[in-house]
């Protein structure tokens, strides 16, 4: 709030929770427009908002995108709609599979519970 108010941060910045409904929001629609399954995406693919924030902040690391995938990961994938279809995707030898740019996690959307439903 100090940060808004001495102008470090814009004024049209979103707080952490207002960022974080926009971006489960975003990837939301980004799973329910997928017809394909298998097709293996990131939050960055996912969500034009998170693409967009920055991985420094005032010269320092910002924990933010660390953050608001850990909370995608452990509290909405396959567990709330429309997540529920929605796995992370691991390797043969069972370790999750992430993106070599940045070791994002790496999801798919599951075929086998889109025909159950």
């Amino acid at each position: 709030m100090l940060n808004k108010h001495y102008g470090l941060i814009p004024a049209t910045s979103l707080s952490n929770s207002e960022l974080r409904k926009v971006i489960f929001e975003e990837v939301s629609e980004f799973v329910k427009a997928q017809h394909n399954g298998r097709e293996e995406f990131d939050l960055n693919k996912a969500s034009r908002t998170y693409r967009d924030i920055d991985m420094v902040y005032s010269g320092k690391p910002s924990a933010i995108k660390a953050q608001i995938g850990k909370e995608f990961n452990n509290n909405y994938v396959g567990r709330v709609k429309p997540f529920v279809n929605v796995k992370q995707v691991r390797l043969p030898n069972g370790k999750p599979k992430k993106t070599i740019k940045n070791r994002a996690a790496i999801y798919a959307i599951d075929e086998s519970a889109i025909a159950d439903e």
